[in-house]
């Protein structure tokens, strides 16, 4: 199942995205973030790690977010189902059987905790990645006036700030320009969790 998902899933994930992928690593992330800190002078962070993430991944939304990714034969997400409740038998014997989560250990464990932030990769990359003031190129009119056009006007307007993230598994950083932008890139992110 994990070579069937796997290519699916590599193509539309972030490239901010590197824990429990192949060919990226914790290395990958750290240079991320140093080149953040360094080159584009992004000096404060805002550090979230999700408490309990694995154990509390909604399975619902888990096969809707896989069927929008384009996983979407329904025998596959049947099987993933049934394997995401399958009981657990406890040392003392008792049998529990999860209505979330996903399996401690388990092969596609990894892979299913990165399509469940998939969307948060790319909900934080829409709010500046995407659409960065610094790429609208200058115009200079024959008069040697800077005239930076509507697209550059059109985003300053939006008030949307300058921030990246680099993500390792659940535990993720958001770079700002400044103390207030991090406040509400933390404010905002926390609202999205929730």
């Amino acid at each position: 199942i994990l070579q069937i998902l796997e290519p699916i899933c590599e193509a539309k994930f972030s490239d901010r995205s590197n824990g429990f992928r192949p060919n990226r690593s914790a290395e990958h992330a750290i240079a991320q973030a140093y080149a953040f800190m360094q080159k584009s002078h992004l000096h404060y962070v805002v550090d979230i790690d999700i408490k309990g993430f694995f154990d509390n991944v909604n399975h619902s939304k888990l096969i809707k977010q896989m069927w929008n990714m384009g996983i979407q034969d329904k025998k596959l997400l049947c099987v993933i189902k049934e394997m995401l409740k399958a009981p657990i038998v406890l040392p003392n014997g008792e049998t529990i059987y999860p209505q979330k989560g996903t399996p401690q250990g388990g092969i596609l464990s990894p892979l299913l905790s990165n399509i469940v932030l998939n969307e948060l990769d790319w909900w934080i990359a829409s709010q500046w990645e995407k659409q960065p003031a610094h790429n609208i190129r200058d115009h200079i009119t024959k008069t040697g006036a800077v005239h930076r056009g509507r697209a550059y006007n059109a985003f300053r307007k939006s008030g949307l700030k300058e921030m990246h993230m680099v993500r390792y598994a659940d535990d993720f950083k958001i770079f700002c320009s400044n103390r207030k932008d991090a406040n509400k890139a933390y404010e905002a992110t926390k609202a999205w969790l929730h």
